[in-house]
């Protein structure tokens, strides 16, 4: 019989656990569009499967994996994609006379690229030689963020792997308005990406490049059914031996706002607390309510820290003119919210009309005001190092939602008054 440790069959981690289970909607949809040549882009919040996903179809010999970070531009992105590939890029400069007599600096890109078997290589209209089981040099000049000299050289070494682009909600705006207009060209190369990012509308990238409908696919990876949670527990527990009671297991479900995540790391949390750390002997049922409270307590004590710190950092308002504070009046707002209110996000109306209701200035805050707070709120959690981001505002439907569920998870758990004695308000320095 094996023996499966219990953090290895539920929990969050870096490798997918073996609770993991397909979902005919989502992995069946990816094994196809894998098949075929369009871009594929998976998104969801955070902690929903999405890595889970890929590790699962894509073998790591099968793809190049690109992480992002939020001062990474197109250049960057591509930058890792050759080193990856052991393309290497050298430079040199050649200083020319115009007739005019002025001094230019003409720089050139010499890209070494890999190469097994036997081939000539021509570099500036002369052949330089032919090479066995080496790497050969060809003269190319090109720019790096240019999409169409990166798709020639990918051309050059024959690739045909996916280019896997996790986080990609990290970039700035801008940047990813570049690299939805790059990706149709990729597409009509023949060069895959399947793009990863946490958001929760649909259409993100074609907001930024309609040419890219007919390119691209979309797979979200939520809603998770409650069939969905109860096939991962029975998937578990029949490695670990184990059975959950099923009124703790409904309570799991119930506090996890539709979070694989939460699930799984309840579930983890929740056995070890049974003083099981392995695929037990015999059969056990876990039918104390009390490991399900301690486990409760461990995760809120967990989650505590992180949020705490990223909830303060959005409310900082720096050295504000306007005197509005609108980013603490946003955090006030979440914190002290029903939290049965913020599941499906809020409008920019509502939004506005209930900050107006608590703030110290409500004739000030225009709807202008609301806008710009809401339109920089991505920027500033990149800015402020926030990863997983907690919030997101969808442009097109004017909704801000929460898309880290462990923030609906804590909120829900933890004391209000606590949380805001934990963030300064401005205006009382």
């Amino acid at each position: 019989m094996s023996v499966y440790r219990v953090e290895g069959v539920f929990g969050v981690k870096k490798d997918a656990v073996l609770s993991y289970i397909q979902r005919k909607q989502v992995d069946e949809k990816f094994k196809g569009e894998l098949l075929g040549d369009r871009h594929i882009i998976v998104y969801g919040s955070s902690k929903q499967g999405k890595s889970s996903l890929i590790q699962k179809h894509i073998s790591n010999d099968n793809c190049i994996t690109i992480g992002c970070s939020t001062n990474m531009t197109t250049k960057d992105i591509y930058s890792s994609l050759l080193r990856q590939l052991n393309i290497q890029i050298k430079t040199s400069s050649e200083q020319t006379l115009s007739t005019s007599g002025e001094t230019f600096l003409k720089t050139t890109f010499k890209a070494i690229l890999p190469f097994f078997g036997e081939s000539s290589v021509e570099a500036s209209g002369k052949l330089v030689g032919t090479e066995s089981n080496k790497s050969q040099s060809d003269f190319i000049e090109y720019k790096l963020e240019i999409a169409q000299d990166i798709s020639e050289l990918l051309k050059r070494i024959k690739f045909n792997k996916s280019i896997i682009i996790e986080n990609f909600h990290y970039l700035t705006e801008e940047v990813q308005k570049i690299f939805s207009i790059d990706l149709r060209l990729f597409q009509e190369n023949g060069i895959r990406f399947v793009v990863l990012g946490i958001w929760r509308e649909k259409n993100r990238l074609t907001q930024f490049n309609r040419d890219l409908l007919d390119r691209t696919v979309e797979i979200p990876v939520e809603p998770w059914e409650e069939e969905d949670f109860d096939r991962v527990v029975t998937a578990g527990s029949e490695l670990l031996r184990i059975k959950i009671d099923d009124l703790i297991l409904k309570e799991i479900k119930e506090i996890a706002f539709g979070n694989i995540g939460i699930v799984q790391e309840l579930c983890k949390e929740l056995i070890l607390q049974a003083g099981i750390t392995e695929t037990a002997d015999e059969d056990i049922e876990i039918n104390n309510q009390e490991y399900l409270e301690r486990a409760i307590e461990v995760k809120i004590e967990e989650y505590a820290s992180s949020h705490l710190r990223s909830l303060e950092s959005i409310a900082d308002t720096g050295h504000q003119s306007n005197g509005l504070y609108l980013p603490y009046y946003l955090v006030k707002y979440i914190v002290e919210s029903d939290i049965n209110d913020l599941k499906d996000g809020v409008s920019k109306t509502s939004l506005h009309e209930s900050i107006k209701k608590i703030h110290h200035k409500s004739d000030n805050v225009r709807t202008s005001d609301m806008t710009n707070l809401l339109h920089s709120l991505a920027e500033k959690q990149s800015k402020k190092k926030i990863s997983p981001p907690l919030f997101d505002y969808d442009r097109v439907n004017r909704r801000l939602r929460i898309i880290d569920s462990t923030l609906m998870f804590f909120l829900n758990f933890k004391n209000k008054e606590e949380i805001m004695d934990e963030i300064l308000c401005p205006f009382e320095v």
